[in-house]
């Protein structure tokens, strides 16, 4: 029969395990604050002293993200889907074919 006092060390290296953890996720978020409140800081110096350049460089990233939006969203018509591309392809297709069937006819 297990005594309660068998189960202490376990309980205290949990407990100690526990505690180091604790700490450790304390001391990386306390990191991170003070870490992410400088980068605000200086990101906001940055714009204060660049307004104009902050400001043009902010309208290109949202003119490039809505671009990527926007293009991601593309379906191909029914003539894109069943005519021209694959008219495109078949094309492409017999060029190379041509070709490479010229290129070992050629003997001299």
């Amino acid at each position: 029969m297990q005594t309660e006092s068998s189960d202490h060390p376990i309980k205290d290296k949990l407990q100690h395990s526990f505690e180091s953890g604790k700490e450790s996720v304390a001391s990386c978020c306390d990191t991170i604050r003070r870490e992410s409140s400088q980068l605000c800081d200086n990101a906001s110096d940055g714009i204060r002293r660049n307004p104009i350049a902050s400001v043009v460089g902010a309208a290109f990233a949202g003119a490039a993200i809505c671009y990527l939006l926007l293009e991601s969203r593309h379906e191909p018509s029914f003539r894109e889907r069943y005519v021209s591309t694959p008219l495109s392809n078949a094309g492409h297709n017999v060029n190379d074919s041509l070709h490479s069937l010229f290129g070992s006819l050629k003997f001299w």
